[in-house]
């Protein structure tokens, strides 16, 4: 009789059926909390999405630029607070370009009164991040129609 194989990727939600992947003889489990990072034996820390948070701060680091010429050229000026929330919003599309997270559903009909100037300027933004959906240029909006009220 073989040896039995310790079983990994227990899910325990009650709503999904328990799965069991066996590991193959002689491999070991590794366990990572949520942002990915290791800890191992000997203490070290090993961090494995360090590449794409690079790639997200470099496409962040890009599209902000980008962002706040388009702003420039159509005299939009954001105030501290609206240039800081702005920025973290970016930041976050970029995240979610470079690692494929999805948005959580978004309804169509709080943007209804969105200016179509606000939103064409979004939806300019979005399609040069080159795989995000439409519903990021609704959020993205809001910031343009806000940052618009100021002058």
């Amino acid at each position: 009789m073989g040896s039995i194989t310790p079983a990994a990727s227990l899910s325990t939600s009650k709503w999904k059926t328990t799965r069991y992947k066996l590991l193959p003889p002689g491999a070991t489990l590794i366990s990572r909390d949520i942002s990915g990072v290791t800890q191992v034996n000997n203490g070290a820390v090993i961090n494995d999405v360090g590449e794409q948070a690079a790639q997200t701060e470099r496409l962040a680091d890009k599209m902000l630029q980008q962002v706040f010429a388009l702003l420039s050229r159509h005299d939009i000026v954001p105030n501290d607070v609206q240039e800081q929330m702005l920025t973290s919003h970016v930041r976050a599309m970029a995240h979610r370009s470079i690692s494929g997270e999805p948005l959580p559903e978004v309804d169509a009909s709080l943007f209804e009164e969105i200016s179509e100037d606000s939103m064409m300027l979004a939806r300019e933004v979005v399609a040069q991040f080159g795989n995000l959906p439409d519903e990021e240029a609704w959020l993205l909006s809001v910031h343009f129609e806000v940052a618009k009220d100021n002058l």
